[in-house]
C-alpha cells in the first residue's frame, strides 16, 4: 500500500506538497480548492508538476457532500454543478480519482430511489464537464438515510455507473466501516471483511483506503477518527489489512486528527510487510 496523508491546502497547494514531502509520504490527498478561492491555471499546473517532481501519487476528495440524492430539482442541480467543478479540478491537479460520499436519500423515499438519483447526478456531472477522472465512492458510517454504509450500497451504485461505462473505484475508510458494524480489530475479522469486499466490489477496484482508528463504538454509526493504537480498532487488524497483497497498489491515506501525522505514520509504517 502506498502511504500518505490528507494535507490541508489552507496555506496553498505548495504547502500541502511540502507537508507530504517532509513526512516522507508517497501519496497525498487534498481537497480540490480552498474555501472562497478560485485556483488559477498556474496554481493547478504548479501543483501537478510539483507532485510529479516529488514522486507523489495524488487523490482528491470532494470538499462538501453533494445532495445528489435530493428530489428537489434546484438542490439536485446545484449538487451536479458542484460535482462537475470538483471533477474538473481533480483532473487539473493530476489526481488519480475524486473521492465522493453518496450522501443521503430524500425524506419520504428509500434507498433504491436514492441510489438511482445519485447515479443520475454523477452521470449528469460527467456529461456537463467531460472529465475522465474516475469517481471513487467511499463508504460512510451509515445510519438513518445515509447511503454507502453497507458495502452493498457501494456495489449497487457502482453497478449502476458501470452500465453507463463510467470509470468507478472505491475508497474504504476503516473508521467508517467500524462504525457501520464491520469488525476490523483482529486478523480474522479483517479476513472476513476483505473477503466481502473482494466479492462485492472487486479488489482491483479498491483504489484507496482511509486508514483511521476510531473512538466510536462498533456499529454506532458515529464518525470519530482517532490516532492509531489509541482507539478501538487496534493494531492487529491494521497489520493484517496492510499485508493483503491484493491491495498492494492501493493508496493508504491517513485522516487521523491533525498535529500527530508523523507519529501515526510511524505506527503504520512499522506494520507494513517486509519485502525482499
Amino acid at each position: 500500500m502506498t502511504l500518505g496523508i490528507h494535507a490541508s491546502i489552507r496555506a496553498g497547494y505548495p504547502a500541502a506538497l511540502e507537508t507530504a514531502r517532509a513526512l516522507g509520504c508517497r501519496a497525498l490527498q487534498i481537497f480540490g480548492y480552498r474555501r472562497h478561492h478560485e485556483p488559477s491555471p498556474e496554481e493547478l499546473s504548479g501543483f501537478r508538476e510539483g507532485a510529479r517532481a516529488h514522486g507523489l501519487r495524488v487523490i482528491a476528495h470532494t470538499r462538501y457532500v453533494p445532495f445528489l440524492g435530493s428530489r428537489d430539482a434546484e438542490r439536485h442541480g446545484h449538487s451536479v454543478s458542484l460535482l462537475r467543478r470538483e471533477l474538473e479540478l481533480a483532473a487539473a491537479l493530476g489526481a488519480e480519482g475524486l473521492i465522493l460520499h453518496a450522501g443521503a436519500y430524500a425524506v419520504g423515499e428509500d434507498r433504491e430511489k436514492g441510489l438511482a438519483r445519485v447515479a443520475e447526478g454523477v452521470l449528469r456531472s460527467l456529461a456537463a464537464g467531460g472529465s475522465t477522472v474516475p469517481v471513487v465512492l467511499e463508504n460512510v458510517p451509515g445510519g438513518g438515510r445515509r447511503l454507502g454504509g453497507p458495502l452493498e450500497d457501494l456495489a449497487e451504485l457502482g453497478a449502476m455507473l458501470d452500465r453507463r461505462r463510467v470509470p468507478v473505484g472505491f475508497c474504504l475508510d476503516t473508521a467508517h466501516a467500524w462504525a457501520q458494524g464491520y469488525d476490523l480489530s483482529t486478523s480474522v475479522a479483517v479476513w472476513r471483511f476483505t473477503a466481502r469486499v473482494n466479492r462485492l466490489l472487486g479488489a482491483d477496484r479498491v483504489k484507496a483506503f482511509h486508514l483511521n482508528d476510531s473512538r466510536a463504538v462498533l456499529g454506532s454509526h458515529r464518525e470519530h477518527h482517532w490516532h492509531w493504537g489509541r482507539g478501538y480498532l487496534g493494531l492487529e487488524g491494521l497489520k493484517a489489512l496492510l499485508a493483503r497483497s491484493e491491495f498492494a497498489e492501493a493508496l493508504g491515506i491517513l485522516e487521523t486528527p491533525y498535529g500527530a501525522d508523523r507519529e501515526n505514520l510511524d505506527v503504520v509504517r512499522a506494520l507494513l510487510p517486509v519485502t525482499a
